[in-house]
């Protein structure tokens, strides 16, 4: 059987306080979709997308998300193929080894990704590391 759930024209809190009871309650944990959520930045956001343990497709936009947002979800939820991110904060893309080391793998299994962020001149090389 497959599931669907819109939620349009709900305020963020709104739709964030629908996702976090779903997931308090485990109804997400066999999503294999988020599609088209608009979020403000929220730690509890990347809590309630890692309950996805079989999330497939991620596709949001969310205020000042960080590369380091990223991976709990990326351990959390390893059937993770098509990530689609826009993130409307400067980001500069520093960051400890350990951590990439942490996200290298989740971005290598991705078949489909799509990253929309502000980024400063000097980060391209790290981004490239972590795709490669």
């Amino acid at each position: 059987m497959y599931r669907s759930l819109t939620m349009k024209h709900q305020s963020d809190e709104s739709i964030f306080k629908i996702l976090e009871r779903l997931a308090e309650d485990g109804y997400l944990k066999n999503n294999r979709k988020l599609i088209e959520a608009n979020f403000s930045h929220n730690s509890q956001l990347i809590e309630v997308i890692s309950s996805m343990k079989n999330l497939e497709i991620l596709v949001i936009t969310c205020n000042n998300l960080t590369l380091e947002d990223l991976a709990p979800v990326f351990q959390s939820c390893s059937k993770l193929i098509e990530l689609r991110i826009a993130t409307w904060s400067y980001n500069s893309f520093e960051m400890a080894e350990h951590l990439k080391d942490q996200l290298r793998p989740g971005f290598q299994k991705l078949r489909c990704l799509n990253l929309l962020c502000c980024v400063d001149n000097g980060s391209w090389p790290m981004i490239q590391e972590m795709l490669t």
